[in-house]
């Protein structure tokens, strides 16, 4: 494969996954709706539900095909994920905190889920809200990424 083809590769891959899953998941119904899926995945793991767990994962599935992109960047939840594009696009190590955020984020998950795994009720509760808490930061840190990144955008054009 030459240089060049690589690249075209690389973009149509990198439009695919716009497409399929950046674009819809900016509807804010999808961003809600991956929200209320994480408590539902939590009782499933706990609860040792495999109805309920492909159910979680079929509706998540199903909210992307069924949800269309976002008509304006009106809405918070869908300059959350529009926030996560302008992250990723920049480098995870762009933004002084937000990795570290995450980090401790997904060390708060994997507790919750371990606790869930081992039907500790409280410590399953108390995790999950825990791992919650961290997501709305993340996400109001990726709504402030977004805001401060369209108005040096519109700076520059000016």
């Amino acid at each position: 494969m030459t240089a060049e083809s690589e690249i075209q590769h690389n973009e149509t891959v990198g439009e695919l996954v716009d497409d399929v899953f950046w674009r819809p998941h900016a509807n804010p119904r999808s961003v809600w709706a991956f929200v209320a899926t994480y408590p539902i995945l939590i009782a499933a793991i706990y609860r040792r539900s495999t109805p309920l767990a492909a159910a979680t994962a079929l509706s998540i599935v199903l909210n992307l095909v069924s949800v269309t992109p976002p008509e304006s960047d009106d809405a918070w939840a869908t300059r959350v994920v529009l926030g996560e594009q302008v992250w990723l696009d920049r480098g995870v190590f762009s933004e002084k905190g937000t990795l570290g955020l995450t980090a401790v984020g997904g060390l708060v998950n994997l507790y919750t889920i371990r606790a869930a795994v081992n039907q500790h009720r409280v410590r399953t509760i108390v995790g999950m809200i825990l791992s919650m808490a961290f997501m709305f930061v993340f996400f109001d840190r990726m709504v402030e990424l977004y805001d401060s990144s369209e108005k040096t955008e519109s700076e520059v054009r000016a």
